[in-house]
């Protein structure tokens, strides 16, 4: 009986077999020529680039950040124009040649191509340094524009935020990486003294990458880091009137008890 079953389970795929190959060989080669694109980041949070120039020298007028931007659909062995334009949030909007360089721009619009044959490419945004951006902080919304290369942009994937500064911002990552071994974000007071005391950036680029390495591998370092700064801190307060606070919020500045 047994016998009986195997040998008709046999006969079945034997002749079930032709089938499947010759299913898999009439699948069709995917040469969809529609192509779209979509901007490359992890998670929500990392969608919002902080830029400040707070962080560099006096002297710097204008500055670049790049953003990634993937192809979806096929190559090609041919260069393709990529045309990017703003979206308006209602809060605080940067403003086309004054905040920023305008994508029109004929010598920014050359660089904004995807080479032929790859899948990705970096696109620079020029950021200005204007007298407004001491008072707030403005808001680039860009999104990806369709045209004759490309027609259509991943919906969840279709823009990028950059919020332009001239003074500091609160790091994306903060409280995902950096308040519990060197407390909350109070504002900008604690900020500034947290690089003025350590000599680091404390910046987007300094807390998702160097500062998640020492937290990975250096436990020391961290431990000399959360020292350096609270002895700085209680130096500071028994050296003055009052003990160091935010202008805006008057929050006393604080770091974990070690």
């Amino acid at each position: 009986m047994k016998r009986n079953v195997i040998y008709r389970c046999l006969t079945s795929l034997l002749f079930s077999f032709p089938l499947l190959v010759a299913c898999e060989k009439d699948l069709p080669i995917y040469d969809n020529p529609v192509c779209g694109l979509q901007f490359i980041y992890e998670n929500e949070k990392d969608s919002v680039v902080n830029y400040s120039f707070a962080y560099g020298p006096k002297e710097t007028t204008q500055d670049t950040v790049k953003v990634e931007i993937q192809l979806m659909g096929v190559l090609m062995d041919q260069d393709r124009t990529i045309s990017l334009k703003q979206i308006t949030t209602g809060d605080h909007d940067a403003v086309a040649g004054v905040h920023y360089v305008p994508f029109n721009d004929p010598e920014l619009s050359k660089k904004y191509v995807l080479p032929k044959n790859a899948v990705s490419v970096e696109l620079p945004i020029v950021l200005k340094r204007d007298e407004s951006l001491k008072e707030a902080n403005y808001n680039l919304k860009i999104a990806i524009q369709a045209n004759e290369n490309f027609t259509f942009a991943a919906k969840e994937r279709n823009s990028r935020g950059i919020v332009i500064a001239d003074q500091l911002i609160k790091p994306n990552n903060w409280d995902r990486y950096v308040s519990n071994q060197f407390g909350p974000y109070t504002g900008p007071v604690k900020h500034q003294f947290m690089i003025d005391v350590t000599g680091l950036k404390w910046d987007d680029d300094f807390v998702d990458n160097d500062l998640v390495n020492i937290l990975e591998s250096d436990q020391n370092y961290v431990h000399y880091l959360k020292d350096l700064l609270k002895n700085a801190l209680d130096e500071y307060n028994s050296t003055h009137d009052e003990p160091l606070r935010e202008e805006n919020n008057g929050e006393f500045v604080t770091f974990p008890v070690l």
